[in-house]
């Protein structure tokens, strides 16, 4: 059978399609943002390896256990990165329409208890009785999502406020269902419901005990949700909301229909993350089993910058985080909690130029003064959060000698205490703060060599490598500072 010949016009529309992803991947805003995930990355990872000399443990080995782990489980990755991914897809929708669902933890809740009384209450032949699982599981997460949609659209009630009182009521609704109501499992003494029926469970992939094809249904909604954003005349609407709700208002747009269709399709996908996880791992309903899957993808939202396929790239990045914890623990005698500690570094150093835009817009001095003046506000910046962080390390740092050198404690003190000044004249644009900054350094530097001279190598590591850091900064905030008028050092 002949094959028609490819026309010209479909050869000029696939290099067209090409074109548009090679330009997409070669523009500068691409490029700002990848380069600025990638520092903010590291600089978690920097942050957190200071915490862990502090406390005592290896960052090197630490990393090094964190790194093998993912790779020896990357099935895992995958499996855990599923819900994420779903998870962080539903709260970046949401945040596209301008509205910031807080309430993931509550719609995959609702989702995952939906598709489980469907799993283990119908008999159904295989392939339709996942699809009805699947489907009731989205169709719960829809709704629950739509409701707080409605109130914001309708009723003026914030989204933040009503999703997480949602979130904590879907838990406890769950928690009641299968521990005293109709869905506990006869004769358990645990929270728990039925197994689901076989033919509604979600198959594993390559004989893995936990990578399924959930991974793939979720990988798929990547390019569904991109495509629902970018080209459709439903996704350019709520992106206008996002941008100006009274601009788009203006140019006919229906803003309280989307709103709440934004709310309700974000729920949808939170419900897909719950209705996967029960179908193709747990086949059950545990109370208390996502421990907190919601939250983290707002953690993943905010990684991926909004973007689907950055938030692809946020959850397999967190899934590699969690993964490799527990290996971390078992082989470098680092407690898996640290793994959170990273996630709450990274989301903290991506986030914070929104974060200085959003304080900027709502009257903060400090923060207006950074976005104006970046040459020299940057460094402020960089000085605040070092500021923040001995004040919290000065006394954690010295805290295993301070039973034997009172010489430490007094100095511990004084880190703390003169980092809250760092905080404070940074606020109030003191130029004094590089002095101050540079006379903490110091006192790290003799924290440092009473260390190794006590055999404490922690202490000493530690104010060694805060004492760096704290010279950088300081000769940083004086190269940037302006020139200021002789006479007129008042005025900024």
């Amino acid at each position: 059978m002949n094959q028609e010949p490819i026309t010209i016009d479909e050869q000029s529309n696939e290099s067209s399609r090409f074109n548009q992803v090679f330009d997409k991947l070669q523009s500068r805003e691409f490029r700002s943002t990848i380069f600025h995930t990638t520092i903010s990355i590291l600089m978690a990872l920097v942050v957190a390896a200071i915490i862990m000399v502090a406390t005592g443990y290896d960052p090197l080995s630490a990393y090094s256990a964190l790194g093998l782990g993912a790779l020896l489980n990357f099935d895992q990755v995958l499996w855990k990165a599923t819900p994420l991914l779903l998870a962080g897809l539903s709260v970046a929708l949401a945040f596209k329409c301008g509205l910031f669902n807080i309430g993931a933890e509550g719609q995959l809740y609702m989702g995952s208890i939906a598709a489980t009384a469907v799993g283990y209450m119908f008999a159904l032949p295989l392939g339709i009785h996942i699809i009805a699982c699947l489907a009731i599981g989205v169709l719960a997460g829809f709704l629950y999502g739509l409701l707080p949609g409605i109130l914001r659209a309708y009723r003026g009630a914030h989204e933040v406020v009503t999703t997480m009182m949602l979130s904590y009521a879907a838990v406890k609704f769950t928690q009641w269902l299968v521990s005293e109501g109709p869905m506990h499992n006869p004769g358990d003494s645990r929270s728990v419901s039925p197994f689901i029926l076989e033919t509604a469970e979600i198959g594993k992939i390559f004989g893995s005990p936990f990578l399924s094809w959930a991974f793939v249904i979720a990988f798929l909604c990547v390019p569904l949700v991109a495509f629902f954003i970018n080209k459709t005349v439903m996704g350019y609407e709520m992106r206008a909301v996002g941008l100006n709700e009274e601009a788009a208002r203006t140019a006919g747009i229906d803003a309280k229909k989307n709103m709440a269709l934004a709310l309700g399709l974000s729920g949808a996908l939170s419900g897909l993350a719950g209705t996967v996880e029960i179908q193709s791992y747990y086949h059950r309903f545990y109370d208390g089993w996502s421990a907190g899957l919601g939250f983290d993808g707002i953690t993943v939202a905010v990684l991926g910058r909004n973007s689907p396929w950055g938030v692809l790239g946020g959850a397999l990045f967190f899934g590699g985080l969690k993964a490799g914890g527990s290996f971390m623990q078992t082989n470098a005698n680092v407690p898996s909690e640290m793994v959170q500690v990273i996630q709450g570094l990274v989301v903290l150093f991506v986030a914070a130029p929104k974060l200085v835009d959003w304080l900027s817009k709502h009257g903060i001095g400090f923060a207006s003064w950074i976005k104006n003046n970046p040459k020299s506000g940057i460094p402020s910046l960089f000085s605040f959060g070092y500021g923040i962080l001995c004040a919290f390390l000065g006394i954690v740092a010295v805290g295993p000698a301070v039973e034997t050198s009172f010489m430490l404690l007094l100095l511990g003190l004084l880190v703390s205490m003169g980092s809250i000044a760092i905080i404070v004249f940074n606020l109030i644009r003191d130029q004094r703060s590089s002095q101050i900054t540079m006379l903490i350094s110091i006192c790290w530097f003799l924290i440092a060599i009473a260390g190794f001279t006590m055999q404490f190598v922690s202490i000493g590591t530690t104010s060694l490598i805060l004492g760096s850091i704290g010279i950088i900064i300081a000769i940083w905030i004086i190269k940037t500072r302006p020139e200021v008028i002789q006479g007129q050092e008042g005025i900024e």
